[in-house]
């Protein structure tokens, strides 16, 4: 098995990321982003996170294989925690490539960043993705009730998080 690659996201690696954003079966769990997204759009939106001093998005690689995005956002430096994100192109998915870009982004986390505690939200039916983080060690934080809303539908959303040891 290849160590997968974290490369920082850059404005260069948008048609990858045009590859998965448009899909509803991926985006489905994105309340913020349920319209089409241009390239335009898009294009802003990764300049935007990439001179971001509060978030550190990354485009995830099996040697040249596009695998996906992962992201810790909203980095909030006095209590040195963050929020992290995965995406998985939809053909990508059910091979490892989750958990082994979590691990990745864990060690970016607690290396270079410095951070105690990254946290997440899942959607509270998402059962598979809730087992798959806590078998990488997150613990459940709470359930924030009808957060998001999504395709004329309220959803819950669990908050789950890691604390450096």
């Amino acid at each position: 098995m290849t160590e997968l690659t974290l490369e920082p996201l850059g404005v260069d690696h948008l048609a990858h990321v045009m590859t998965w954003v448009n899909d509803r079966d991926v985006m489905q769990y994105f309340a913020n982003r349920q319209s089409a997204i241009t390239e335009d759009e898009e294009r802003a939106y990764i300049a935007s996170l990439a001179a971001s001093k509060n978030d550190r998005a990354y485009s995830v690689f099996d040697g040249s294989l596009y695998v996906g995005q992962c992201s810790i956002n909203q980095i909030y430096w006095p209590a040195k925690n963050g929020r992290l994100f995965v995406v998985v192109r939809k053909e990508m998915q059910r091979r490892g490539y989750g958990p082994r870009a979590v691990k990745q982004l864990l060690d970016v986390a607690w290396g270079e960043l410095a951070l105690r505690k990254v946290w997440l939200i899942v959607r509270r039916d998402n059962r598979e993705a809730q087992a798959m983080y806590l078998k990488l060690g997150f613990d459940f934080e709470g359930v924030l009730r009808d957060e998001y809303f999504v395709g004329g539908k309220w959803f819950d959303m669990v908050r789950m998080a890691i604390v450096r040891a």
